[in-house]
Parts: C-alpha cells; structure tokens; sequence
C-alpha cells in the first residue's frame, strides 16, 4: 500500500475511533497534510490513540490561534509522509484545554507557550509557571490576542504610550 493510501486509511481510523458525532472537520491539502477538528472533550482519547495505535508520537508544536470569540489550539503531529494536525477550538470567556503532558511528554513547553501567548489554559499541566513572559508580566494580558495593538499592549503592560 501506498503512503498516500496508508494516510487516508489512518485518517478513515481516526475518524472512526473518536466517532463522526466528534469530529467537526477534516480537510486533505496535501497527500501528506491533514487536519481534524474534534470536540475538546475527545482530545485525550484523540491523542492516546494517534500515539499508541497510529504510530504518530511525535509532538513537533503546538500552536494557537485566536478567532475573537474562539481560540483553536492545534496539536501537530507527524511521522515519515505525514504531518497530522489535531484541532479544538475553545470560547474565549472559557479558554481551558485538557493538558496532554502525561500522555505526551513534550507537550510541557508547548502548552506553557500557548498560554503565555494566548491565553488557553492546559487544565492538569504538571508546571504550569510562565515559559515566555516574566513571572511579572500583569495577568490576563496575552499579547497574540488580536484585541491588542503594539500601542494598547505597550500602555497595559508598561503604563506608557508609545509617541
């Protein structure tokens, strides 16, 4: 079997594993790239089973988005001819994702970073210090929110305009 074949069988799997009722999208953009929005109650599970059973252990980033009212957290996996992308999305009144530190290890800095940077909170993290600002950097100030400017975010951070 081709890798090409192999992917969209491990795609068919996944799918079938968390449950349709669970997936929210899944898009193909490349032979070798795809993403999957799940429900953020299925993201354990969902990583469990890419790790365990899909041979897809390797944590490269995490990254995060904002979308105004939501935030998405993008899990990326890969593994030779395949970059697997897990996403949730969360409301930004309640940005908390469950931490997947103890399934995989090298999610530690990555959910730091996501925090420090937009504010989704990894519930259960075993550290969850600052990675990126000091720890006196004012809370709940995170500077890749797009409600943010370089002036706004200079005056609520320092108290100064910039001129």
């Amino acid at each position: 079997m081709s890798y090409v074949e192999e992917n969209k069988k491990t795609l068919e799997r996944f799918i079938e594993v968390v449950g349709k009722e669970n997936v929210l999208d899944s898009k193909i953009t490349k032979e070798k790239r795809f993403y999957v929005t799940i429900k953020v109650e299925k993201l354990r599970d969902a990583v469990t089973y890419i790790k365990e059973k899909e041979g897809l252990f390797h944590l490269s980033t995490i990254t995060g988005v904002d979308y105004g009212e939501e935030r998405e957290v993008n899990y990326h996996f890969n593994r030779p001819n395949l970059i697997f992308t897990i996403k949730v999305r969360v409301t930004g009144d309640k940005p908390v994702v469950p931490s997947i530190t103890d399934i995989i290890n090298g999610a530690t800095i990555f959910e730091r970073e996501v925090y420090d940077l937009i504010g989704v909170t990894p519930e259960g993290h075993p550290n969850p210090k600052r990675l990126l600002m000091t720890e006196e950097w004012p809370e709940g100030i995170f500077p890749l929110l797009k409600k943010w400017d370089v002036k706004s975010l200079r005056k609520a951070v320092d108290g100064e305009e910039w001129t």
